[in-house]
């Protein structure tokens, strides 16, 4: 287990409010070939006060290293490590293959915390006891196309993302101009498919004292919707949110998600407190 120091100051100063370091801090954690930057649309609609971090994970955005990403374990320790010493109570909340790292950190933390999977999933590969999820050859294709086109590769994930969302289209071309103006490096994408293919998390999500959530879009291309009786079998206790869209409605349309997410913290600190 790794538990960040915790600095000796009692309070902090957030966006103009003082506020107690023991509240929850919100850890945004972006999905493959994306960047901390993705989080801007959600981050508006958070209430006013709320501390939040949207780090880049391994081999994107402006991070290097990014065969970490291959490694649940050692990308959330280093992402750990990288905490301000006054994150006493953080949330993880992962979107897509983030949530595997939210997973991994949540695991590795000894103390006060919260997990929240946006579109995420403790198991991205499909087997016979975890049917509700990708089948191999999908990740595959994206492994082949590695080696062409940036644009080309950042429009077909961007698609994936959009689809079933009712603007799908703008949303696509939204997507890939976000992951185009802060490329991921090649090594960080090739680690993450290593990441999404080989991680299994159940036992963490199962198994992390902490309050849980996920957040689940009805047309979701990656994570299907059907991923909630597994989820809820492993955590009976946890909470389940639904949008009404794909795997990237909430970029769209970010006031549900930022209500849920809001709602959940609350429920953080009023067990801290309680």
């Amino acid at each position: 287990m790794i538990r960040k120091p915790v600095a000796g100051v009692q309070r902090a100063e957030m966006g103009g409010v003082t506020r107690p370091v023991h509240d929850p801090t919100l850890v945004l954690l972006h999905g493959w070939g994306f960047s901390g930057a993705v989080w801007a649309p959600l981050r508006a609609k958070l209430p006013a006060g709320t501390r939040v971090l949207a780090p880049d994970l391994p081999g994107h955005g402006a991070a290097g290293d990014g065969w970490r990403l291959a490694d649940a374990e050692g990308a959330a320790a280093a992402l750990i490590a990288a905490l301000p010493a006054d994150v006493e109570y953080p949330v993880w909340a992962g979107w897509s293959l983030g949530g595997l790292v939210a997973l991994a950190a949540a695991r590795q933390w000894t103390g006060p915390q919260g997990l929240v999977l946006i579109g995420a999933t403790p198991r991205f590969i499909r087997n016979d006891d975890w049917p509700a999820a990708l089948p191999l050859d999908e990740l595959e294709d994206f492994r082949a196309a590695l080696g062409g086109d940036r644009r080309r590769l950042n429009r077909r994930l961007a698609m994936l993302c959009a689809r079933g969302s009712p603007d799908a289209a703008s949303l696509a071309r939204a997507l890939a101009d976000r992951m185009q103006a802060a490329p991921a490096s090649p090594d960080g994408l090739a680690a993450g498919l290593d990441l999404l293919q080989g991680a299994d998390l159940r036992a963490a999500w199962a198994g992390v004292q902490a309050p849980v959530a996920c957040w689940l879009e009805p047309e979701d291309a990656l994570v299907p919707v059907a991923v909630e009786a597994g989820l809820t079998s492993l955590r009976p206790d946890g909470r389940i949110g639904r949008g009404a869209g794909g795997h990237a409605d909430w970029w769209a349309r970010p006031q549900r998600l930022a209500g849920f997410v809001s709602e959940f913290l609350d429920h953080c600190s009023a067990g801290e407190s309680a």
